[in-house]
């Protein structure tokens, strides 16, 4: 986590000077400065996802860079919606070529682990990977907000203090999975734009608690599996 906090703000510091430098005309770059900022978010983000080996984030910083320079590349006659839903389509179409095991997720194990034992569960990720273990055994209220990041909670140890409960989730360009028991139903009600729900098929005839899933999911996925 700490290596993280230096290398954005070590990047945000440069991206500073480099603003101030391109103003006073010292260097002759023919770019704007929202351009030049967009081309930074999305090619960190696009070297984040290869190294952590998140596609979905991947292919979508490589879409936001399309649309950012299509002039260039020749490619107006591709509407930016066609680029994004094209990402989605390869996004989806690769987790279902090769989807991810428990085995895969232990990769993370080491980057930013964390179990909670709160009754009301709060996650907020930008544009890195982490896992929850989530303890509690008078869940309350559940809300989750990931940007451009790879969150994985698992509830498997835990249990809710309602029969019926919320889950908000807020997630833009980003890869969720929730690891939830199997007496557990799950009712997808999200604000779904050009995203993906997955939800893995129920096997139980017991229902002890039913989940509502809630907020906004924008050019994302989200993947809910039973422990």
């Amino acid at each position: 986590m700490k290596k993280n906090r230096i290398f954005w703000g070590v990047l945000f510091i440069a991206l500073a000077v480099f603003l101030i430098i391109s103003q006073l005309g010292i260097l002759d770059i023919h770019i704007s400065i929202w351009t030049l900022i967009l081309t930074i978010f999305f090619g960190v983000s696009a070297f984040w996802s290869l190294f952590h080996k998140e596609v979905t984030g991947f292919l979508f910083s490589i879409a936001f860079l399309i649309i950012i320079y299509d002039k260039p590349l020749g490619l107006e006659a591709i509407t930016p919606w066609t680029v994004l839903l094209a990402a989605l389509l390869a996004s989806i179409g690769w987790h279902f070529l090769f989807p991810s095991s428990k085995k895969h997720s232990r990769h993370f194990q080491n980057i930013n682990q964390k179990t909670m034992q709160e009754t009301n569960i709060s996650i907020e990720e930008n544009m890195s990977s982490c896992i929850r273990y989530i303890d509690s055994q008078e869940i309350e209220n559940v809300s989750i907000t990931n940007r451009a990041g790879v969150v994985k909670v698992y509830f498997h140890q835990a249990d809710m203090k309602y029969q019926n409960i919320d889950f908000h989730l807020y997630v833009t360009c980003g890869m969720l999975e929730l690891y939830i028991p199997r007496t557990w139903k799950v009712i997808d009600d999200t604000d779904n734009l050009f995203s993906h729900v997955s939800i893995e098929e129920m096997n139980s005839d017991l229902i002890e608690h039913c989940i509502t899933l809630k907020g906004k999911v924008h050019f994302s996925e989200i993947k809910i599996s039973y422990l």
